[in-house]
């Protein structure tokens, strides 16, 4: 029997026992309620980067501008999909924040119902898609990233997982052109589950094709209104280096360093979700003697988590902390699926200590995970895993202040970032960087475009055909540095800053532009 075989009668068969209406929805309603309350405790936590993806969509919600300020438009938002989800829910509800607490919950009971199939098309206890969106829901990790892409890739993920156990290459296909909108390196996840399941790999022409009707009127969109099929992250992503030693490769060690506990919780699951791959292929390996359950969708998501890992690794971009969503994402949905292999059904009594073992392994990962979330506070005032210079609250206060300061000074009304953009733009309306005024990616654009292969400068050419490269920057009224308390020199404006990122104390300044 090869990899074709998997999709046996008996599996079929359970997908077929459904309970009462309202018990399938009271497991996702449940799952639900905690995703509110954790919103509740962090959303006056999020990160920087996550006000990038909130000020994208209030101005495409309230200004019809896609960018980051509301009157100039930039091409930075990496996933364009969630800033369209999150932008149109914003124009209904007019508060970006709740629009944010609304979809945050909506996709944490989308991704229940979605694991729940799954598990039941597969084989496993319906329980399984439960404690899966739990896991995810509580990691620190994936809490921190609230806001930006990482829980909406990680439903389409599951998507995907669902349309491949269920053999639909069409529906495949386009939650695979969602996945590339969503976060363009996540194709490697695309890749790695079309390879691994028979049943798309049959009819891959009707998958790609599908794929391409939901990604190619945006590529074109942006090709000609934002003068850039690509966003103008991938170019900025290009020149970042590592940050010392470190990379995506090795970054866990630095946020074990800097985290301790909340990270050995957060990167846990990659451990247990290696060992429970290694338990499903197991009960693949076996599958003649354990009829009914399917688990080949489940080890091949777990190729796919490590393969994202693997690529990101293999480019070398720095340990941002949401680059190790769909890593933790897809290890702790193998983890939780191999549990629920192990405890298997009543015709599998022989495997029942094992999966008992593993069930009470999982709560306890589960409630140590959740202990630690609210021992960060009630509410939290930083998340528990960031690289800010700056507190949440500090950042919201630097912005109305120095918002009313060049509302009384007159001028230019923008000023350059201390090197960290998004709340301050996000605040204010007032910040600029390279992630905000397309004129300063320009000298970027051209030092890949020299350094790179003719075949490189050709695609280059091509991207940027549409791209007005004369455009001039945005007028400003000074340049925002930060230096370490003490050092800073005399400015128009300072500000004091601290954070669990940066040792000792920090100061934000306000220079005037050289020759002012």
């Amino acid at each position: 029997m090869g990899v074709t075989d998997v999709e046996p009668a008996a599996a079929t068969r359970v997908t077929r026992r459904r309970g009462p209406a309202r018990a399938t929805w009271v497991p996702p309603l449940a799952v639900g309620v905690l995703a509110a309350l954790t919103f509740l405790l962090l959303r006056g936590a999020l990160v920087d980067d996550a006000y990038i993806t909130l000020a994208y969509a209030r101005n495409v919600a309230f200004h019809g501008t896609w960018g980051l300020l509301s009157d100039v438009t930039s091409n930075t938002a990496t996933s364009p999909l969630w800033v369209l989800l999150l932008s149109a829910v914003t124009f209904v509800v007019r508060r970006p924040v709740l629009a944010l607490g609304l979809l945050h919950v909506a996709i944490a009971v989308a991704l229940t119902a979605t694991l729940r199939s799954t598990a039941r098309r597969t084989g496993l206890p319906p329980w399984v898609g439960v404690a899966g969106a739990v896991a995810v829901g509580v990691n620190p990790l994936l809490l921190s990233s609230v806001g930006l892409e990482s829980g909406f890739l990680v439903l389409l993920v599951a998507l995907l997982l669902l349309c491949a156990a269920a053999a639909r290459p069409v529906a495949f296909g386009f939650v695979a052109g969602a996945v590339v909108l969503t976060r363009m390196d996540a194709a490697v996840v695309v890749v790695v589950l079309s390879l691994l399941t028979p049943a798309v790999l049959r009819r891959l022409h009707l998958a790609v094709g599908a794929a391409l009707v939901v990604v190619v009127p945006w590529l074109v969109w942006s090709w000609f209104f934002l003068g850039s099929a690509l966003p103008d992250t991938v170019i900025i992503k290009t020149l970042q280096k590592s940050w010392g030693e470190y990379d995506v490769r090795n970054g866990p060690l630095l946020y074990l360093d800097q985290y301790a506990g909340h990270a050995v919780l957060a990167f846990l699951p990659a451990l247990l979700g290696g060992l429970g791959w290694c338990v499903l292929l197991g009960y693949w390996l076996r599958r003649s003697t354990t009829p009914g359950l399917r688990v080949w969708p489940w080890v091949a998501l777990g190729v796919a988590g490590f393969a994202h890992y693997g690529a990101l690794s293999v480019l070398g971009v720095p340990p941002y902390h949401w680059y190790y969503a769909v890593l933790i994402a897809t290890t702790s949905l193998v983890a939780v699926a191999a549990v629920g292999a192990c405890w298997g059904t009543r015709e599998r009594l022989g495997a029942r200590p094992a999966g008992l073992g593993g069930l009470v392994a999982a709560a306890v990962v589960l409630a140590a995970t959740g202990a630690a979330d609210l021992r960060t506070g009630l509410p939290w005032t930083i998340a528990p895993i960031q690289t800010n210079f700056a507190t949440p609250a500090q950042y919201q206060a630097v912005a109305e202040d120095l918002q009313g300061y060049l509302a009384a000074q007159g001028g230019p009304r923008h000023v350059a970032s201390p090197g960290e953009i998004g709340h301050l733009a996000y605040a204010c309306d007032c910040v600029v960087d390279y992630f905000a005024d397309p004129a300063l990616i320009q000298p970027q654009i051209q030092e890949v475009r020299a350094g790179g292969s003719p075949l490189l400068q050709r695609l280059l050419d091509l991207n940027y055909r549409h791209r007005d490269a004369s455009a001039a920057p945005v007028p400003l009224a000074g340049r925002m540095l930060r230096f370490n308390a003490g050092d800073e020199p005399p400015a128009l404006r300072s500000w004091p800053v601290s954070t669990t990122w940066v040792q000792g104390r920090s100061v934000f300044v306000l220079l005037p532009l050289e020759g002012t």
